[in-house]
């Protein structure tokens, strides 16, 4: 059976699954196409290569917002991305400014195709948490799509590069455990599901 015809019948098992993948796989889409479409813009639009620092407005509001913030931070991770931004970020403009931008295109396409997935979205929220934090709120939306995959990460690249090659190493396209497999005691046993034996062996794959 074919990628194709194996997705269908996955989709078949369960109403739920495939209005899960469905949903995912359209947000995924938008949102890859969203992403590479900012970062293209920031491409075009002169960000690398015009003497300008342009990401610096961004950095330094969010430094502001995590130092005028208030409650515990017993792993001390906002001094330490403080530091890191006010000793590296920001005397690195050119550099930063590259970065936003390669980022935010591969972020676009790996989504989008839905390969990589998980890294691409850890990555994609990690940036997210800095922009919220310098003030854009508009990113809230990206944050809670982007926990909510991570959580279902095989749904949402179930059409996709990463489903492919799922199917093509003979994986289950959502994650648990295929036909192919067994449990034998705290083992697992991949064996050949057909008729075939020898000696009353199951054949190995």
């Amino acid at each position: 059976m074919g990628y194709w015809s194996t997705v269908a019948a996955e989709l078949k098992k369960s109403r739920w699954n495939a209005v899960v993948v469905i949903v995912f796989t359209i947000a995924r889409l938008l949102f890859g196409w969203d992403w590479f479409q900012a970062g293209w813009e920031k491409l075009t639009g002169g960000w690398i290569g015009d003497g300008k620092f342009d990401a610096k407005g961004k950095i330094v509001g969010m430094v502001q917002g995590i130092q005028h913030s208030h409650g515990s931070d017993p792993l001390h991770l906002n001094g330490l991305l403080v530091w890191f931004a006010n000793h590296l970020f920001l005397n690195m403009g050119g550099l930063v400014d590259f970065l936003v931008v390669v980022l935010e295109i591969l972020i676009g396409a790996f989504v989008f195709f839905g390969f990589g997935f998980v890294w691409s979205i850890l990555v994609a929220l990690f940036l997210n948490l800095q922009y919220i934090t310098a003030g854009a709120a508009n990113n809230f939306g990206y944050i809670v799509t982007d926990v909510v995959w991570i959580k279902f990460p095989s749904y949402a690249s179930l059409i996709g590069i990463d489903g492919y090659m799922r199917y093509k190493k003979g994986q289950n396209l959502l994650g648990t455990p295929g036909p192919g497999v067994r449990k034998s005691s705290n083992l697992t046993d991949t064996y050949n599901p057909s008729p075939s034996r020898h000696h009353g062996t199951p054949a190995k794959m």
